[in-house]
């Protein structure tokens, strides 16, 4: 359920990355909780688990939410920017201005004018939405990462529901959320163009530290 929405209200990108800091956050708390003291119950580390996912999904998704809004509300009053503006040479640079935050950046300055004219033609025509503080699809963003963080930290929870030793199940939940990092790493070395392999490697690298640190730390 909680992917379900998350895939409706959130980017691809943005769902795979907060699963991400997720797994990072949990491994950090399984390495306090179960590590610290190996008589702590395996109930209690479930919970302190999703309790910590919880305030860290609230925090991120907040911070997620207004992030959006101010986005949303900038390119709002760029509109209105555009359409209160009587010189017709400003509207153009400032359209021209506006086409570097986009996919169009990297084209060259003749073919960023010419768009930034066709844009000035049809700005009159352009409706202006109302300005809000946050929008539903922002608020519903804000709750699919509260939920992957949830989803997250209960997956990573099952090895101390299942396996009797807490060290065994330490190691077991949280090579699942390096195996995870590893994935993601290929993932983002896949979109950029870049050694997905090398990429996943790293990050993957970074969730055995992550471990290492914790056992050293912990026990």
């Amino acid at each position: 359920m909680a992917i379900v929405l998350a895939s409706k209200y959130l980017s691809y990108t943005d769902l795979t990355g907060e699963v991400a800091f997720a797994v990072l956050m949990v491994i950090i708390i399984n390495g306090y909780v179960a590590l610290s003291d190996l008589n702590t119950g395996f109930l209690y580390i479930v919970g302190v688990n999703l309790a910590a996912c919880v305030g860290w999904g609230i925090i991120d998704g907040l911070i997620y939410a207004i992030s959006n809004s101010i986005a949303r509300n900038s390119i709002r009053n760029k509109l209105l920017a555009l359409k209160s503006s009587a010189d017709l040479e400003i509207s153009i640079e400032n359209a021209r201005k506006s086409l570097d935050d986009t996919f169009l950046a990297d084209f060259d300055e003749k073919g960023k004018e010419a768009i930034a004219k066709e844009i000035i033609v049809h700005v009159p025509h352009a409706s202006v939405s109302d300005g809000q503080l946050m929008t539903k699809k922002e608020a519903m963003g804000w709750l699919s990462i509260i939920g992957i963080y949830l989803l997250t930290g209960f997956l990573l929870a099952l090895p101390f529901l299942v396996l009797q030793h807490k060290l065994l199940a330490w190691l077991a939940s949280n090579l699942c959320g390096t195996a995870w990092l590893f994935w993601y790493g290929v993932q983002l070395g896949k979109f950029a163009g870049r050694n997905r392999w090398l990429l996943g490697f790293v990050l993957g690298l970074t969730g055995i530290m992550f471990l290492a640190i914790s056992y050293v730390v912990w026990t």
